[in-house]
């Protein structure tokens, strides 16, 4: 996976697209959840900024890069923060039932590609 900011933010934006299909919400609500959840940002537009300057400072931007052909280090970071992004779903879709195997599908992984190469 690239790191160059236009792949990354692609992939934010499908990460977007897919939870809005999950949560049947709209599309600017998914990618705000995203920014915020996911990424721990205060707003898309933050997001996007971050992206852009390649601040990677919050170990979380580089989730951005997270594909299903990634570097194993990259499912390590989420794997390491994926309790506390799932309360932060539950915060701001609260009932909305979200869980591991639906964040980890926000990345275009199964869950059990996921526990696999956790496991390398």
């Amino acid at each position: 996976m690239s790191f160059e900011s236009e792949a990354l933010i692609s992939n934010v934006k499908r990460q977007a697209k897919r939870l809005s299909k999950k949560l049947s919400i709209p599309l600017g609500q998914a990618q705000e959840g995203v920014s915020i959840c996911l990424y721990g940002c205060d707003s898309y537009s933050d997001l996007l900024v971050k992206i852009k300057a390649e601040s990677f400072e919050n170990p979380l931007i580089a989730l951005s890069a997270l594909s299903p052909n990634s570097e194993i280090f990259l499912v390590k970071i989420l794997a390491s923060h994926l309790d506390s992004i799932i309360g932060n779903f539950e915060k701001k879709f609260p009932g909305s039932n979200i869980n591991e195997e639906m964040v980890v599908s926000l990345f275009a992984l199964s869950f059990s590609e996921f526990k696999l190469k956790l496991s390398i």
